[in-house]
Order: structure tokens, then sequence, then C-alpha cells
């Protein structure tokens, strides 16, 4: 064995958390999802209900490499972003030079296709895209 790996062994609080980013620790989009993906249990401030619903979504996410994937419904793993995140990528592809201006609908596919996604997607963007004069369609 590699020593790097047996001082990693010995060090428990590093087994039991993994690297993750820590604005998503803090994030309130995403703080029960990590606590949940972390301990595979829902917190205890929940109730049983709301526990319910968390450990059915969790299903879809996943923590690759200290990043924060959800996985849509064909499989494939997009990068989850933050609040700041998200509303930087939803400006750039609205208002991007290859083709910007676009419906809400197409904002939204393009932001998926380039491998982004955030839980708020669809509404954020018909909400950015809509504020724009020439954008109402």
């Amino acid at each position: 064995m590699d020593i790097n790996f047996i001082a990693a062994i010995d060090n428990e609080e590093d087994m039991v958390t993994p690297l993750i980013n820590r604005a998503f620790l803090e994030s309130p989009w995403y703080a029960d999802i990590i606590y949940v993906l972390l301990n595979l249990q829902a917190p205890p401030e929940l109730s049983r209900t709301e526990s319910t619903f968390l450990k059915i979504k969790y299903l879809r996410f996943c923590i690759l490499e200290n990043v924060l994937f959800w996985r849509d419904h064909e499989g494939i793993l997009l990068n989850f972003l933050l609040k700041e995140e998200s509303d930087k990528v939803l400006q750039e592809f609205h208002a991007c030079d290859c083709g910007g201006n676009l419906y809400w609908k197409t904002t939204a596919d393009k932001i998926l296709r380039a491998g982004f996604y955030f839980h708020t997607l669809c509404a954020d963007v018909k909400k950015h895209v809509t504020s724009y004069h020439k954008c109402q369609i």
C-alpha cells in the first residue's frame, strides 16, 4: 500500500467526509441532498414526509471528483450549479454571440446540452428570457 493511502485511512475524518465544494454544503439548495449522500439517511430535523421525498430525490444525485452531478432520465450526468453560477450561465447562454436571445425553451435546452443543471432551470430561464422585450414570444 502507498504510504499516502495509509495516512488517509488513519485520518477518520477524511474517510467520513468526501471532499466537496464547501459552497455546496452551505447552500440551501443542496445542503439536504449532500447530507443524504454522505450519511445515507435524511437529516433528523425533517418530517417523515420530507424525509421520504428527499430519499427518493437523492437517487438522481452523485458526487464525483468533488463535484455534485444530477443524472437525467437518460443517465447523462449534468454538472449541478450554485445559484451564482446558474445566473452567470443563464446570462451567457441567453446573450451569447452564437444565437442568443432565443425562446426560453431553446435557451434551457442549450444549457442542458452543455452539461449544466440547477433545480430551478426552467423557471429561471423563462423569467430571464421573457423579461427582455424582443424575446417575449
